[in-house]
């Protein structure tokens, strides 16, 4: 037996059987004796490998004889034990230098790593590396450059740079979903479907106590106008004239304000201040009778390029414009107001007047072309009914090319058949005709017509205004007919001089707020007999469900430049209409008018099933039934129905029935 274990008996190895070659062949004899011979029969010609060999990234393995080995390992890298035998048997023969770094190889779980460049020290002549003790393996020169790279500060510095834009992302998306629309409604244009606020400023505000309203005084009431929810804010005549207010309509001048209501910067400052709440400024300008016929135009418009980027200013424009530089005399052309106008204060539009008595004019087309061109897109041209139906059929579609809004009046005195009338002709007529055509303006009152609530009682002034609101176009509000303003009260006649203004009686304020003038100062007109200040929420509500609901503030539905209507108009002889609006993909709505004196019950159930009240009711949010309908005379109530979809979608037309109308009434 020899140190491992294993027997050297011939009778086990079974010699007898093996060539003799083998047999006798150098053994263990041959050894010297303090060096340890393998038993194990080798190929003659295989060489042992050394044992210094490894891989430099594979762990040492450790066990029994790696320890032996550790153990046995003395002295320095110089140091080595020589094992010899003889020629025939070389393959058994082995070198074994074993040194420091070869340690680390057979110690357990020991790795081999790169180390700095300043731990290596250079190749000798020899081209032998020579290294500390401590070194695994070498980093020469001739590695590559990111190895020397600091990885450890890299990683840190990935780590945070990749946290910042996970932080950086999530801050962007929070961003956005925050300034996300709340609705996705079609947008509009600024005047289109908006409401418009009618006033006749010498009987809104009074600043200095003299007993008449002025442009200071509608600078003040800013923030009423923003509470209304209105688009635009329209000035009745500010021009001087020979007695103003009496004689307003007598102007002087179209390029200065009467001294009664302020000066031209005031007019400016308002703009301004509306513009800060989103709000814009219209002025009336009424051209006749201060012009006897149209002037030619100023500019070759044939020679200027098209007013199609949004840019009221262009080089041409300002070349005209500094040649304003005083007020022209009366006999100025329309242009040259525009041009001080625009200028001096940043209106957004005019509403020019008294045009039907220029339809026949020759220079009729010229001349509005060059209005719309100064005004350019964003600003509005505003002409009246009348006019269009005037013009020559040769000269509508230039004309109405050109024009943004035309100002229809509604005359409810007429009744629910005359309301039809007039709301299907605008609608069917000559101004919906195709899309660059202009959208209806709806006046209930304005300073040339009696309050509604002449003769009527107030509840009449708020049916038709909601009733009005649900219509196609952009209704306008005469200042006061949101509380149901009444007429000046003058029992006693003594003011029959004024008696023709006396639709235009002082606003009525919240006492809360600070009235018309103050105490020691008396109004220019006798103050009206009554307002109703409760109906004002009303009208603020009706104004808001207008401009979220495009059903409602949209003029009509475009499909493939075609203008398909989205009103319908019911009425009958019992002072009832009904105003069915919808839209794409959006809510519909049906707006039900008892303009007589009487409560009726209707059966609306050909129409509609049942519904929700949204607006023109104290049972807001109320679920109602069509079958037996009830509403009480001069009320308005808007509701979003429930359809009945076999007439929709046959597009049947059936008219409301009236039940037991006689009976409520006598209720």
């Amino acid at each position: 037996m020899n140190h491992l274990q294993i027997s050297t008996d011939p009778t086990l190895l079974g010699a007898d059987l093996l060539p003799e070659s083998l047999t006798t062949s150098p053994s263990v004899s041959t050894f010297l004796p303090e060096e340890d011979a393998s038993t194990c029969l080798l190929l003659p010609e295989t060489p042992s490998p050394p044992l210094d060999f490894s891989h430099p990234l594979t762990p040492s393995m450790g066990n029994a004889t790696d320890n032996h080995v550790r153990d046995s390992v003395t002295g320095d890298d110089d140091q080595a034990a020589e094992t010899s035998s003889s020629s025939g048997s070389s393959g058994i023969g082995m070198v074994a230098p074993v040194g420091a770094g070869a340690a680390n190889l057979f110690s357990h779980n020991s790795y081999q790593h790169l180390r700095k460049k300043s731990d290596v020290v250079k190749a000798g002549q020899d081209g032998s590396m020579h290294h500390a003790a401590s070194l695994g393996i070498a980093v020469t020169k001739d590695m590559p450059g990111f190895v020397h790279w600091n990885w450890p500060l890299i990683r840190k510095c990935t780590f945070f740079v990749f946290l910042a834009l996970i932080v950086a992302m999530v801050g962007i998306v929070v961003a956005m979903i925050a300034t996300l629309p709340k609705s996705c409604n079609p947008p509009a244009t600024w005047y289109k479907g908006s409401v418009f606020y009618e006033v006749f400023p010498a009987s809104f505000q009074d600043t200095n106590d003299d007993g008449l309203g002025d442009i200071r005084g509608l600078i003040g009431r800013a923030e009423y106008f923003k509470t209304l929810g209105i688009g635009a804010v329209r000035l009745n005549s500010i021009f001087p004239s020979k007695h103003y207010p009496d004689h307003f309509q007598e102007v002087t001048s179209l390029l200065d304000v009467d001294e009664v209501l302020g000066k031209v910067e005031d007019v400016q400052k308002l703009a301004a201040t509306l513009h800060e709440r989103n709000i814009s400024l219209v002025l009336d300008l009424p051209i006749h009778p201060f012009l006897e016929h149209l002037s030619p135009p100023t500019i070759d418009l044939d020679r200027l390029p098209n007013r199609t980027d949004g840019d009221m200013i262009t080089s041409e424009f300002l070349r005209l414009s500094r040649s304003i530089t005083t007020k022209p005399e009366s006999g100025t052309v329309v242009s040259d107001v525009l041009r001080f106008w625009l200028t001096r204060t940043g209106v957004d539009g005019f509403y020019v007047k008294g045009l039907e008595h220029f339809a026949d004019d020759p220079l009729l087309v010229e001349n509005v072309k060059e209005w719309k061109y100064l005004l350019g897109p964003d600003r509005i041209l505003m002409v009246g009914q009348k006019f269009v139906e005037q013009l020559p059929e040769r000269t509508v579609r230039d004309v109405l090319s050109q024009v943004d809004l035309v100002d229809v009046y509604l005359d409810v005195s007429n009744g629910t058949d005359g309301i039809a009338s007039t709301v299907q002709d605008a609608i069917q007529g000559r101004l919906l005709r195709g899309v660059d055509h202009p959208w209806i303006h709806w006046s209930l009152g304005s300073v040339s017509e009696r309050r509604l609530t002449s003769g009527l009682s107030p509840n009449a002034t708020l049916a038709a205004t909601l009733m009005e609101l649900t219509l196609p176009g952009t209704p306008s509000i005469f200042y006061g007919d949101e509380i149901s303003l009444e007429e000046a009260n003058d029992p006693k006649g003594e003011h029959v001089d004024t008696q023709h203004l006396h639709h235009l009686a002082a606003m009525v304020w919240d006492s809360a707020q600070n009235q018309f003038t103050s105490r020691g100062s008396l109004p220019w007109l006798p103050r009206s007999a009554s307002a109703s200040l409760h109906h004002l929420d009303y009208v603020i509500e009706a104004i808001a469900l207008r401009k979220r609901s495009p059903s409602i503030y949209q003029n009509a539905v475009v499909k493939e430049g075609q203008m398909l209507p989205n009103t319908d108009i019911k009425s009958n002889q019992n002072e009832i209409l009904v105003i069915q609006r919808w839209y794409p993909r959006r809510n519909s709505f049906a707006t039900v008018a008892n303009l007589g004196p009487k409560r009726v019950s209707l059966d609306l159930t050909a129409m509609f099933y049942s519904g929700e009240i949204v607006a023109g009711s104290s049972l807001k949010h109320e679920r109602v039934y069509f079958d037996r309908f009830e509403i009480n005379p001069l009320e308005t109530i808007v509701i979003n129905p429930m359809l009945n979809h076999y007439l929709a979608l046959n597009n049947t037309r059936i008219e409301p029935a009236i039940v037991r109308n006689e009976e409520m009434a006598n209720k």
